[in-house]
């Protein structure tokens, strides 16, 4: 007699993405909604067919933003095609769906993508299966909000949508990925492979040419690289952004496959019905170096899932806690903040009983890191210069990528690819340019000034973006931070800066950036058709943002309330234009 089992309907889940996170959730979720019974189909939305999404009648969204509110580069086909002028009223009606945004509340426009997503897909006809999520990269709380999101009744919401019915056991989906030994790693497969895993296989491998040490007194968490990669010809442009792919160090890489019983050596394919995560086949070593991210924050399922396997009963008690709903606070105050890992939990409680097919369900895929470009095509057409400053997660653990950079060595390649950034060259060449940049956020502004000089030594300054007056303000806590100090002091020689003001916030007069932004010269300076770039961290970028709002109150007479929304319009316009971080 044939077996049979009770399952739900499929699901279509959608995800637009840039550094990984709302493919990690889609797959996450997927997961989830097998263990409810549903059938779930993932897609990438550069994959997005109009047909297949108007036939299917639950779908999920997981979308993150870009830019000023605007969509991934993977999400912008289908975000031209939902808000197309060309679609019907009520063309959605009978489909289903829910929207789970990611973004950072210290960008304005927090969660644009899947605000504007949710939004336009209830106005075309389609009907909202369950209140709009939001997770927030801020303070690494997307997987908590993630957790709330679901945990508050979505499923509950879909199950009602979609009652259980009985069909052969053969037909339903128990895992998403199977693994299979294989022989020989040279063989080629034609698989089909996630967005992602498409995009790390068709970016460059760029030759290290040099590197070296920026600050003078580095210490742990202190310090400052610059990288030159061998561009190839690679066509690029001044202050583009750069994606660089990290890897995991062999020390690890041994621990974990001593830790799990792995064997390095063994070499697998992946079967699934759906798009292949990373290509195989492929050995467990190179899957662990390149793409199993075990070092990233915990993840409540990561936490659930070591519950079921660790042996003492209070610690599976704890795990189980704090991986649900209300645990929330001890999740986010004990293991995000803390910056727990996989890894680190793995080896604390002893747990050998993953075996590969769950770890790489468990472990989402390693991001890509993202530069801004450092050096000017025109300068240097054949090398692409970056500046890394180093990131230390906990007194004993560098990042993934400070790690991997560190550890780098001339002659070595690299994966990396380049994607647009918000610094874009000056639509009026006549504007005056006001640079505002620490630290690492150097980085788009030596771009430009390379880029300017280059025209001048080439006697083509009438050909320049940049033929009006250019001026660098940059902040350094001590003279230890100031990079390029002898270099930034020769371009103001030489007139390719007309002006160059350095702030020390930590010694001397201890002075900010800010310092320098008065209202009467910021009002003075913008009157002039001038044009502000500011690269630094998220609280530079909000200090200057207030300066302009005091120069439009205090100077122009604007409303207090109206003063936050006449900065907006300069965003717009692309004269106030801003890349920040952290």
């Amino acid at each position: 007699m044939q077996q049979t089992t009770d399952t739900r309907e499929i699901i279509n889940v959608y995800y637009g993405t840039t550094s990984g996170n709302s493919s990690r959730l889609a797959f996450q979720f997927a997961d989830e909604a097998i263990q409810h019974k549903f059938i779930p189909k993932i897609f990438n939305l550069k994959e997005f067919n109009p047909d297949v999404f108007i036939q299917t009648r639950l779908n999920i969204f997981f979308v993150s933003t870009y830019g000023v509110g605007g969509p991934t580069s993977d999400a912008i086909d289908f975000n031209n095609w939902l808000q197309s002028k060309d679609r019907k009223q009520n063309e959605l009606q009978g489909v289903h769906f829910s929207v789970f945004a990611l973004g950072n509340t210290k960008h304005e426009h927090f969660c644009g993508m899947g605000v504007k997503t949710d939004a336009r897909l209830e106005e075309l006809g389609a009907t909202r299966i369950f209140q709009l999520g939001k997770g927030n990269s801020c303070d690494e709380t997307t997987d908590n909000d993630y957790s709330v999101w679901v945990e508050s009744g979505l499923f509950a919401a879909l199950e009602s949508l979609s009652p259980l019915i009985t069909v052969p056991a053969n037909q339903v989906q128990s895992s998403i990925y199977k693994i299979k030994e294989f022989d020989n790693i040279d063989v080629l497969i034609g698989e089909t492979l996630s967005f992602q895993a498409q995009k790390y296989k068709d970016s460059y491998s760029l030759k290290i040419i040099e590197i070296k040490e920026l600050r003078k007194a580095p210490s742990a968490g202190n310090s400052t690289l610059f990288l030159s990669l061998e561009s190839q010809n690679i066509p690029y442009k001044a202050a583009q952004n750069i994606a660089i792919y990290p890897e995991n160090t062999e020390e690890y890489i041994q621990e974990i496959c001593s830790m799990l019983n792995l064997d390095p050596k063994f070499i697998f394919q992946i079967e699934t019905k759906g798009n292949h995560p990373f290509p195989t086949p492929i050995s467990v070593h190179n899957y662990l170096k390149k793409y199993c991210d075990f070092l990233g924050p915990i993840t409540k399922k990561q936490l659930y899932t070591l519950s079921l396997l660790v042996d003492d009963p209070k610690v599976k008690e704890e795990l189980k806690f704090v991986s649900s709903h209300k645990g929330r606070e001890q999740y986010d105050t004990n293991y995000l903040q803390t910056r727990e890992c996989f890894f680190n939990l793995v080896k604390k409680y002893n747990i050998k009983n993953i075996p590969l097919q769950q770890l790489i369900e468990l472990c989402p895929l390693i991001s890509p890191r993202y530069f801004t470009i450092a050096s000017s095509p025109l300068k240097y057409p054949n090398k692409i210069e970056i500046i890394a400053s180093e990131l230390l997660i906990t007194k004993e653990r560098l990042g993934l990528c400070s790690q991997f950079l560190r550890n780098v060595k001339v002659g070595q390649e690299i994966k990396c690819y380049l994607q647009e950034s918000a610094f874009t060259l000056p639509q009026n060449p006549q504007a005056p340019i006001l640079l505002l940049g620490i630290g690492a956020g150097l980085a788009p502004m030596r771009a430009f000034i390379q880029e300017k000089d280059e025209f001048i030594e080439q006697n083509k300054l009438d050909q320049s973006p940049f033929k009006g007056p250019m001026t660098l303000f940059f902040g350094c806590r001590t003279m230890n931070d100031y990079l390029f100090k002898e270099e930034l002091e020769e371009y103001e020689k030489n007139g390719t800066l007309n002006q160059l003001k350095v702030a020390f916030s930590r010694e001397g007069q201890q002075i900010r950036i800010t310092n320098y932004l008065d209202v009467e010269f910021l009002n003075q300076f913008l009157e002039s058709g001038g044009i502000i770039y500011v690269c630094g961290s998220t609280q530079m970028g909000r200090d200057v943002q207030i300066a302009i709002e005091n120069m439009f109150k205090q100077i122009r007479k604007v409303m207090p309330y109206l003063a936050y929304r006449k900065v907006n319009e300069l965003e717009e316009q692309k004269i106030f234009v801003k890349e920040l971080w952290g």
